[in-house]
């Protein structure tokens, strides 16, 4: 017996985040949406390097961030928040009793989270049993941050991708739903390849919830492996030099034509 889904999204405002949002209201219509204002929206700003970065690292730095600008705007566009009820919040207003009251009285039985910081009580004790988080990386191989740039850096271009996973109080860790990947192409670079992953995953989050509202439940996985938790703190200008100076942001096209072999990912999927 299929059912009726509430659908309440909790998210960043980058585009990257409201073209996920939006796929998913075309097909069933969110009922509001927790909007964590991430200091600069949909005019994303480039990020500044470390005071003691050498001027050539400072060059690839720059050139990396204003590439993603420029690769988001080619994919997503400028997309616009749908009308619904909206809360905007700040990240020190993520987890307060006002976003906790906003999201309890939408009564949702599903909340879908992409681009928020980690959620935690109040907020999270209110939440459904079928609170998705998508994790802009291959879990558990690559969790944390950054986790569609470090597969690059490790010659992996192939293990870029998302995580479809139940939240829990630590980032990245709960049961998995389902895993999406892009196609790759000769002449994908870096931030293509990123942007291709969340088109793809969008896609697949509507696939998702009419599996959703026919059958009352997915097929669930546990997290088995191991890799690593990447922070904040992990990522260096310095690792730019592998993507730009060693490779000319290239590696799709190394892989592709077998110049660099890496092992082939163990996808989980509901399809």
């Amino acid at each position: 017996m299929s059912k009726k889904l509430k659908i309440l999204f909790i998210g960043g405002d980058h585009p990257r985040h409201l073209h996920y949002l939006n796929a998913v209201h075309e097909s069933f219509s969110v009922i509001g949406c927790v909007i964590e204002q991430r200091a600069s929206g949909t005019n994303e700003k480039i990020p500044i390097p470390p005071s003691n970065t050498s001027e050539h690292d400072k060059q690839n730095f720059s050139k990396h961030f204003l590439n993603r600008q420029n690769a988001e705007k080619k994919f997503f566009g400028n997309p616009d928040l749908p009308n619904v009820p909206i809360l905007k919040i700040e990240e020190s207003q993520l987890n307060s009793i006002e976003t906790t009251n906003f999201v309890e009285s939408l009564h949702p039985n599903v909340v879908l989270i992409f681009g928020s910081h980690l959620i935690r009580d109040p907020l999270l004790s209110v939440l459904p049993k079928n609170t998705i988080n998508l994790h802009g990386g291959l879990s558990p191989r690559y969790r944390g941050t950054a986790t569609m740039f470090w597969p690059f850096y490790f010659l992996e271009p192939n293990h870029v991708g998302t995580t479809f996973h139940f939240i829990v109080s630590e980032p990245d860790a709960g049961d998995i739903i389902h895993q999406s990947i892009p196609i790759l192409q000769v002449g994908d670079k870096i931030h293509d390849v990123a942007c291709k992953t969340i088109i793809q995953s969008s896609k697949d989050i509507v696939k998702l919830l009419k599996i959703l509202e026919t059958d009352n439940e997915w097929k669930v996985f546990k997290q088995k492996g191991t890799g690593k938790n990447f922070l904040e703190s992990d990522f260096k200008p310095e690792h730019l030099r592998v993507i730009y100076d060693q490779f000319n942001d290239e590696i799709v096209d190394e892989f592709l034509t077998g110049k660099i072999t890496p092992k082939k990912p163990k996808i989980i999927t509901q399809f």
